[in-house]
């Protein structure tokens, strides 16, 4: 049996072996079963295309009223016997039809199309067909093989082989989508397609050409359009499209053969969500045989459909009435059982006019705000109307689209809330929300001056002493830690002390939401000195805080999960930075969304740290979309920044929608898709302005001395590209070895040891440090001081050595796809082969001895011995064999 998740459809394990069975010699075929709009007949229709395969002669068409008369699948080809009954003249009667065909030799091909449906006595029939040599048989069926049905009793032929249709998998989802936009795609765009779709090919084609159609999924026409620089990517900003007239179409085609009361369990099921079999069973609503047929699936004991797409297109097809009638069938049925609402089933609620109390509403609302479903939280807090029925909930719709990074929507409602709110407990969670948006969208400091003596004003109207007194705590908490964080994050400082941040965070009274604040602010401050250390602790601390506060979750949880990889990147730490990246990458939509844009960056920050050069901007070119669609951890600055820093590295000039002093007009300097800022919404953080002061574009009062962590990449990537001579003369390799010997972690630690020893002529201590920097990881300290090593043994003339030690690097450089700079270029060169020694290279490694390649030349066997000398100290080998790994050409000996 074949199962497989494929890719394209014609070079996938399933065509493969379907084009292998119908090939061969003798009867056989083969059963194709899977889920609805799998690609069963987009395979067998690719494989009857094949060179060499006959048209079917006959075609079987199932179906479930058939399925019931005994050979009343055959019956079409029947109609020449009174008695159909009689396996041995249906056997004979078939044989005549199936071999009167003209032009066909060898077995015959029968396709059976719905074989789920096939009855018994058809499948006995063509079972005898197979056995007798007779046929090649195609069986395309939905779902799988039900025990003791007659599908199984056929698919145990031997020379039968059984292909379950998979879903795609991701490199397969990315295929076939790329094929519909004739373009590469974004790794999240890929997941959110693959989480919609369900890897289901039909829906996959449709969605992505919906996604395509309604403009939401796109190219970012800023970025830089030049292909050897980057590719262009397609980027998914919204993950649902309107379900448009294609999505309907197919999604009445994916239906339209069920019963009708299957159908109605699709539709029970994209109006209510997931639900328990005891419920559908109280409704007569049948689900078993979706869910063997692949249709529907169990999660956690619901009944579910299998993918978001499918849910939202079966709900459009669902008319007003039948949702009504559904909705009462459920109601029904969930009281009798004491089944208590879920989210969807209160939206679906609220959306037939049913009338849900506002508590109720509320709590839903705020246990799916809670699990960071804020695509189901929103609709629930405004079709419940909850901002003007319940305070609270106003507050939590807040809070909803604080989470979805809609932070200009966030602050026109707190605006108006704290002229409504009387609760000083709800009123001070406003006023620390409004703060919340300040720091994510900037506010000038007579706004922010304003709204903090406001809240300390409406104190004055309260009479509870105690409620006055933490209404006063939390907003005194909020001034502080507003007060560290604007000084942390701009110019205008002056910049806190790390112990000023201590002292403020050792208020055991400080309110958790001033403290996480506080404690992303001193881990910026710690990184950007190079302390990483102490900031990835800060910032694993704040994770745990975060862990059991639900509530916070969704305003900091991807801020700090983005310190966390920063600093564990810069640190050196690069397997925990992978394990913690690649954890946080997300399955569901609201994960990947939030996340792609921090997920990108990282990865092209970690690509940058070993000087992977063109995939670092390709993917941060990536981030860059990414965190103009959302950006609640507020880096799109950072991306930006970067992009700009590695266009400049690469000479290659800045598109003038991203250079510095730009504007975008796009709806006036904000796009319209929910959750774009804008680089001016984070440009005064810390990282971005040591970004801009790397690139000469200091903020006032600010250069790249003031950030430590990036001066000393910046003099890295600097001084690693300087021979000897030009080291000895520039000042940026004692400044490098006094930062790096200051900093945390074995990334500065090596390059510390690696400028100390640039002062020095010590080959086999640069041999050891190359050693440790790949125990490390650090590739490309590893390749600078094998290659620093090196040309010292050539300077020596050692060049045995220099030539064992060059091919090491060669080899690392390739494994890494490393950019090996100017200076490794440089000596690498130096094993580079002349024309007439690559020749003779050649013809040794045909075997050939250093006679037989003389007469060859036409040189003396002297001159081949001088050459193969040459070419073995250059290669740093000492036998003939080895040159059969040494994969050098001529004028290279990097290749």
């Amino acid at each position: 049996m074949i199962k497989s998740g494929g890719n394209s459809r014609t070079n996938s394990t399933e065509y493969n072996e379907l084009l292998r069975a119908l090939r061969q010699q003798g009867s056989g075929g083969a059963l194709i079963l899977g889920g609805v709009g799998m690609g069963k007949t987009s395979l067998v229709e690719a494989v009857l295309s094949a060179p060499g395969i006959q048209n079917p002669v006959m075609r079987l068409f199932c179906s479930e009223s058939l399925s019931s008369i005994a050979h009343g699948a055959l019956s079409p080809y029947l109609g020449a016997l009174e008695n159909i009954d009689e396996p041995v003249a249906v056997l004979r009667e078939l044989n005549r039809a199936i071999f009167s065909t003209e032009g066909a030799t060898g077995p015959r091909i029968v396709l059976v199309e719905d074989a789920q449906y096939l009855d018994a006595q058809s499948c006995f029939v063509l079972s005898l067909l197979i056995e007798n040599a007779a046929v090649k048989l195609i069986a395309v069926g939905a779902g799988t093989l039900e025990a003791n049905s007659p599908l199984e009793t056929l698919s145990e032929v031997a020379t039968l082989s059984t292909i379950i249709m998979q879903p795609l998998d991701l490199v397969g989802v990315r295929e076939l989508a790329e094929e519909i936009i004739d373009g590469r795609l974004s790794d999240g765009s890929v997941r959110i397609i693959e989480r919609m779709t369900g890897g289901n090919p039909r829906f996959v084609k449709a969605y992505t050409a919906s996604c395509r159609d309604q403009g939401i999924l796109f190219q970012d026409d800023s970025l830089l359009k030049d292909a050897t620089v980057h590719e262009s990517v397609w980027i998914i900003a919204r993950p649902l499209p309107e379900v448009d007239a294609r999505l309907l179409s197919l999604g009445r085609e994916l239906t339209r053969y069920l019963p009708m009361e299957e159908q109605l369990t699709l539709r029970l099921l994209a109006l209510g969500g997931p639900q328990r079999p005891e419920l559908l069973d109280e409704c007569s609503l049948p689900y078993r045989r979706l869910v063997d047929a692949g249709d529907l699936a169990v999660v956690d004991a619901a009944i579910t459909l299998r993918t978001e797409m499918q849910q939202r297109v079966v709900r459009e097809l669902a008319t007003e009435q039948e949702s009504a009638q559904l909705h009462e069938l459920w109601s029904t049925a969930s009281v009798k059982l004491g089944i208590d609402a879920n989210a969807v089933e209160m939206l679906w609620s609220l959306e037939i006019g049913e009338p849900v109390p506002a508590t109720t509403v509320f709590h839903i609302a705020q246990e799916t705000a809670n699990a960071l479903d804020y695509a189901l939280a929103l609709p629930l807090c405004t079709m419940g109307k909850l901002s003007q029925l319940h305070e609270q909930g106003a507050l939590l719709e807040a809070q909803v689209l604080l989470g979805m990074g809609r932070f200009y929507a966030a602050r026109a409602l707190l605006l108006r809330l704290i002229d409504q709110l009387t609760d000083l407990e709800l009123l001070g969670q406003a006023f620390a929300y409004l703060l919340e948006v300040s720091t994510c969208i900037g506010m000038d400091r007579s706004e922010l001056q304003k709204v903090l003596v406001t809240w300390k004003t409406r104190a004055d109207e309260q009479n509870d002493a105690l409620a006055v007194e933490a209404f006063l705590t939390l907003q005194q908490a909020g001034a502080g830690v507003l007060d560290l964080w604007i000084r942390v994050n701009s110019a205008k400082g002056p910049r806190p002390s790390a112990q000023e941040l201590h002292s403020f965070l050792d208020d055991p009274d400080l309110p958790i939401q001033a403290r996480i604040t506080s404690m992303i602010t001193l881990s910026d401050l710690y990184s950007s000195q190079g302390l990483c250390s102490d900031a990835l602790q800060l910032a694993e601390s704040a994770m745990e805080i975060l862990q059991t506060q639900p509530q916070l979750r969704s305003l900091y949880e991807v801020r700090v999960f983005f310190r966390i990889g920063w600093n564990l990147l810069f640190l050196g730490e690069y397997r925990r930075a992978k394990q913690f990246i690649n954890e946080s990458r997300g399955t569901e939509l609201n994960s990947i969304q939030h996340y792609q844009g921090v997920v990108s960056l990282l990865d092209g920050i970690g690509d940058l740290l070993q000087s992977r050069v063109h995939p670092a901007i390709s993917k941060i070119a990536e981030a860059v979309t990414e965190l103009r669609i959302v950006d609640t951890a507020q880096v799109l600055s950072v991306a930006i920044n970067l992009y700009r820093l590695l266009l400049a590295r690469l000479g290659t000039p800045v598109p003038a929608a991203v250079a510095f002093g730009t504007v975008d007009e796009m709806a006036g300097g904000y796009s319209s898709i929910p959750g774009y800022l804008g680089e001016e919404a984070s440009e005064q953080r810390i990282f971005p302005r040591a970004f801009a002061a790397a690139l000469g574009n200091p903020h006032e009062g600010e250069s790249l001395s003031d950030f430590p962590l990036i001066e000393r990449e910046i003099l890295y990537s600097h001084t690693r590209q300087l021979s000897g001579e030009e080291l000895a003369m520039a000042p940026q390799r004692e400044r490098l070895h006094l930062l790096a010997g200051e900093h945390q972690g074995s990334r500065p630690a090596l390059l510390a040891r690696l400028m100390e020893l640039l002062g020095t002529v010590n080959s086999e201590l640069l041999e050891d440090l190359a050693a440790q920097a790949l125990a490390k990881d650090e590739y490309l300290v590893a390749i600078e001081a094998m290659a620093r090593a090196a040309e010292q043994y050539a300077a020596a003339g050692d060049q045995r050595r220099c030539g064992a030690l060059l091919r090491r690097t060669a080899k690392i450089l390739e494994q890494h796809g490393l950019d090996s700079g100017r200076y490794i270029a440089r000596i690498l060169a130096l094993t580079e082969l002349t024309a007439r020694e690559a020749e003779i290279v050649e013809l040794a490694r045909e075997g050939r001895n250093n006679a037989q390649i003389a007469r060859a030349l036409t040189v003396s066997q002297r001159t081949v011995e001088g050459h193969l000398y040459r070419v073995f100290s250059k290669l740093g080998i000492t036998e003939r064999s080895a040159l059969n790994n040494a994969g050098l050409q001529a004028g290279t000996g990097t290749r």
